[in-house]
């Protein structure tokens, strides 16, 4: 998984081993709990082929993230978790 962070333009890169789940709001709520430490959390629903705050893609084929072939993405925004 690719996630984006399209103000700043930092990427984050998360490898999906095994047989894990594609689902990418299960992933991006996975990334989000801990790359923020449960502090945030999802606000609202990913917007398929909208940019938000982040943008989060999942490539299955083994291209660099740059790559505009992905199985599924969307951006999103982030809320605190109060």
């Amino acid at each position: 998984m690719h996630v984006y962070e399209c103000r700043g333009g930092e990427s984050w890169i998360v490898p999906l081993r095994g047989n894990v789940s594609l689902d990418l709001k299960k992933q991006v709520k996975k990334w989000i709990k801990a790359t923020f430490n449960g502090e945030l959390r999802l606000s609202g629903e990913l917007m398929p082929k909208l940019d938000g705050d982040y943008y989060a893609r999942i490539i299955t084929d083994g291209r660099p993230p740059d790559s505009i072939v992905c199985s599924t993405g969307g951006g999103f925004y982030l809320t605190t978790n109060q």
